[in-house]
């Protein structure tokens, strides 16, 4: 049960601090757009930046870093002032207030850590540095040399970085258009007449919605080299056992396939919503001046669905290459 308490009261530690911070960015967004002619004007201002580094300032801290955190809370802090008064001198009041709270998430979830990693990548951190510097340490600058040991090295004996660069592309590449595929497929399947088609949408989603997590460890035991059901169906066939979870290519082969298998309902559920957007009168008129059905969608189908078709394909290519 401690543990428990302990846990909870880190969580409403955290809401509450996430709450103050923002409460905290508001009121000093609403100091600067309303109260920017104040005589006290910069006052608050420093105070309000001062307050929110020793906000930030991590527990356990060094009184030099405290210091350093002080000073760079109350520069950026003058220096958003100095902005607010004597450039924006109260202009876009209501957009900036409602603004403020999506930029604050934006910036401490994309902003903030993108810089904070740009830094450290060219710092010496690693397993040997790391405690020092979470105790206080500062860490020796190496400039461009982890990005060389990225290029030149890599953990692997037998491959490199262009080596899994290439092999990223082949699997973003053939997850992609099988996705495409067999979404196109199943989604004009979908868009006829069928019956019981709420049931047969509803299966086929399945897949993606299953955490992926629970997919993948269901299954890894389904590619078993002994007991696993594929092996099962090969041996029935007479085909000899495939050594699923060692050899390079059957692994890769087996990743494939899994991520086909999660990834086709989402591209099914966007290309059946763009297919129903498509007017019928365009088909009937078609069917009357002797249009095929190739030809119909060829014709209509591709380039009406193409406004769904490009934005959806980027975003599964941007999945795709990044779940490798």
């Amino acid at each position: 049960m401690p543990v428990v308490y302990n846990a909870l009261s880190q969580v409403c530690y955290l809401v509450v601090f996430v709450f103050l911070f923002i409460a905290m960015v508001e009121f000093s967004l609403w100091w600067m757009l309303y109260k920017f002619r104040h005589p006290a004007f910069f006052a608050v201002v420093l105070l309000i930046g001062g307050l929110g580094a020793y906000l930030l300032l991590p527990g356990g801290a060094s009184d030099a870093k405290m210091i350093n955190y002080l000073i760079s809370g109350v520069g950026v802090s003058l220096a958003v002032g100095v902005f607010f008064k004597y450039l924006v001198k109260g202009a876009y009041k209501v957009a900036m207030m409602m603004l403020a709270p999506a930029f604050i998430v934006i910036a401490a979830v994309v902003i903030y850590p993108f810089f904070f990693e740009l830094r450290l990548s060219f710092a010496d951190l690693n397993l040997y540095t790391i405690n020092g510097w979470l105790s206080g340490t500062p860490l020796s600058w190496v400039g461009f040399k982890n990005f060389v040991h990225v290029f030149t090295q890599s953990p692997l004996q037998t491959v490199g970085f262009f080596g899994l660069f290439f092999r990223t592309i082949i699997w973003t590449v053939i997850n992609v258009v099988f996705h495409v595929g067999f979404g196109v497929i199943l989604a004009l399947l979908l868009n006829r007449n069928v019956k019981w088609k709420g049931l047969y949408r509803t299966i086929l989603i399945i897949p993606w919605a299953v955490p992926q997590v629970v997919i993948v460890l269901a299954l890894r035991g389904e590619f078993h080299p002994q007991f696993g059901v594929f092996n099962q169906i090969l041996g029935m066939f007479g085909i000899p056992a495939i050594s699923w979870w060692s050899d390079p290519t059957a692994v890769f082969a087996s990743c494939c396939l899994v991520n086909i298998w999660l990834g086709i309902p989402f591209m099914m559920i966007v290309l059946l919503g763009g297919l129903q957007a498509i007017p019928k009168s365009y088909y009937e008129a078609a069917s009357i001046d002797g249009a095929s059905s190739w030809q119909q969608f060829w014709k209509i189908t591709v380039p009406l669905l193409r406004p769904v078709v490009v934005p959806s394909v980027t975003l599964g290519t941007i999945w795709t290459f990044n779940n490798i």
